[in-house]
């Protein structure tokens, strides 16, 4: 055992990536614990973070606590049953895509509000669109979507040589630019324009007489923009490292490629 592949196994897979989850998971129960609270209930876009913690948990637990034990603990019906591989990938890229969508609705959930607070022609139009009846009619669409966009997967992810992943050919060459634009690119490019409009009109908002947005609203906008940075930051390198991984596909797996493949997870 080279070196590499000891700190892939021993150190990220067995030690850093059981961390992570724990600490994810302490986070994602103080976040509902938060957000359940009267005060917060009240604002339409706590909806979205609430979805978005108990998104996590699944995250947290489909995708990285089982990757744990396939990569570190040799647990690999991944590898070895057919029907556990094609559900298991289902599921964690419906969690990734329902992660990065619940973000995107909350950006523009928080741009909306700043849009109402400005009194501007449209104003209705963006009261509607922070009403919680609306924002459950639209949480529910986006889980709808994020199942639906995802049905390929199932049918056609294989398994082939040690590895879970989509059918060689045509499929896998379209399922790696699906990858790269719909969660490294639409998502972040999105989160980023609501969130740069949404405080160009927060400098606005400060110059009226009469602002109409609150403390904790302000508090709601900083969490949103903060959550979508980071979304962005620690996604794209894991989503090009993916498309690369794959897309470029060696007979045989460096140690070195496999090993940045397991840090940018």
């Amino acid at each position: 055992m080279n070196t590499a592949e000891f700190i892939r196994i021993y150190i990220i897979s067995r030690y850093f990536y059981l961390i992570v989850f724990s600490i994810g998971i302490i986070g994602n129960v103080f976040n509902l614990i938060v957000f359940f609270r009267k005060k917060f209930r009240s604002n339409s876009c706590t909806i979205y973070f609430i979805a978005y913690s108990i998104n996590n948990f699944a995250n947290l637990t489909i995708g990285l606590l089982i990757w744990s034990l396939t990569l570190g603990f040799n647990f690999d019906w991944e590898y070895k049953i057919l029907s556990y591989c094609k559900i298991r990938r289902y599921f964690t890229h419906v969690n990734f895509l329902l992660s990065s969508c619940l973000l995107t609705m909350a950006s523009i959930n928080r741009y909306a509000r700043v849009r109402q607070a400005q009194l501007t022609q449209n104003r209705h139009r963006y009261i509607l669109l922070c009403e919680h009846r609306t924002t459950y009619i639209i949480l529910i669409l986006t889980i709808l979507f994020c199942f639906i966009f995802n049905i390929h997967i199932p049918i056609f992810f294989e398994i082939n040589q040690d590895e879970c992943y989509a059918r060689d050919g045509l499929y896998r060459l379209l399922f790696d630019i699906f990858f790269l634009i719909f969660y490294a690119i639409c998502p972040p490019v999105l989160m980023i324009i609501c969130n740069i409009a949404t405080m160009i009109d927060i400098r606005s908002i400060k110059r009226l007489v009469h602002p109409t947005v609150s403390r904790r609203e302000y508090n709601m906008i900083i969490l949103v923009i903060s959550q979508s940075v980071f979304n962005v930051i620690l996604t794209i390198p894991f989503t090009i490292n993916k498309f690369i991984y794959y897309a470029f596909k060696e007979p045989v797996r460096s140690e070195n490629a496999k090993l940045a493949n397991s840090i940018t997870l």
